[in-house]
């Protein structure tokens, strides 16, 4: 059977992906179709520059996830590889569109484009459907506070920690997961003990201090969170932990999965005179905390 495929990048799977997916599953209705969604594990644009860390919003596994979660007929990565890189859009769009995925239409973002050098945009794209007598559809951005929203937009939010712009864009809470690995203690003799995260180095760390929610297998606890490089008492080398302190928590959970969402930016890091001082502000931080989750 023929597929309406839904193809890009999609990650973060921000309120613009959703758009397009939902718009794919829609057409494939009308048309009698299957949905198809195609996504590219590793986006090109990082294929190109070369980055590896601290540039994805979405690891492969959880934007498989959250595409399903939309209800497609079908979810399926498609590696963006030199081959791919070096294909002429004529030979993408007949090879792999209408050959490999089986299209009988196509639904892309706005600013989709195929093809070594991005040369088939999408006027070639609308004219390379007509022509073999497919459906086409590009869906216009989602916007939000007059900018168009889009992963790159998405990536600069977090990275500068602006954590509730980021997830206004995307329609759902941020979260990083990982296991809980040993760290060098410093928190336990501060007084407050933190659970130390083993992050994805691919995965995008937003830098500050944060009001955040710990999944521990079922269950959820409030916590602040902290990310950086821990410049008072500089026991990494310059290199960014995750690491969270669970409010009303006392368990050792040591090697345990956890996920962390966060919700409120509370402050940037920074360098305290003591630790003394340190300790005064983690405090303050644990009191913003708690006074968010009391109203949320």
């Amino acid at each position: 059977m023929l597929n309406f495929v839904a193809i890009g990048s999609f990650d973060g799977v921000h309120l613009g992906h959703r758009r397009i997916v939902r718009a794919a599953v829609r057409e494939a209705l009308r048309l009698g179709l299957d949905s198809r969604v195609v996504y590219f594990p590793f986006p090109p644009k990082f294929f190109f520059s070369g980055e590896t860390e601290n540039c994805l919003i979405t690891l492969p596994e959880e934007r498989e996830a959250l595409l399903q979660s939309l209800r497609p007929g079908a979810v399926e990565p498609l590696a963006f590889d030199h081959a791919l890189s070096s294909m002429p859009a004529a030979a993408f769009f007949s090879g792999v569109v209408l050959g490999r995925l089986a299209a009988g239409g196509l639904c892309v973002g706005p600013d989709f484009a195929v093809g070594k050098g991005r040369e088939g945009h999408l006027d070639f794209l609308k004219a390379a459907s007509q022509l073999a007598g497919i459906a086409f559809k590009a869906v216009p951005f989602s916007r939000r506070g007059g900018h168009r929203i889009s992963s790159s937009l998405i990536r600069a939010h977090l990275r500068e920690g602006r954590v509730e712009e980021a997830n206004a864009c995307l329609g759902w809470t941020y979260s990083v997961a990982g296991p809980v690995i040993k760290g060098a203690g410093l928190g336990r003799k501060l007084g407050y003990p933190t659970a130390n995260i083993g992050a994805h180095p691919a995965k995008i760390l937003p830098p500050g201090i944060f009001a955040a929610r710990v999944k521990v297998g079922r269950e959820v606890f409030n916590a602040v969170l902290s990310v950086g490089r821990r410049p008072t008492v500089n026991t990494l080398g310059g290199k960014m932990i995750l690491e969270a302190h669970l409010l009303d928590f006392s368990r050792m959970i040591y090697g345990k999965k956890v996920e962390v969402s966060f919700l409120k930016h509370i402050r940037p890091e920074r360098k305290f005179a003591s630790k003394e001082s340190l300790i005064s502000h983690i405090q303050d931080d644990i009191s913003v905390a708690r006074r968010y989750f009391s109203k949320h």
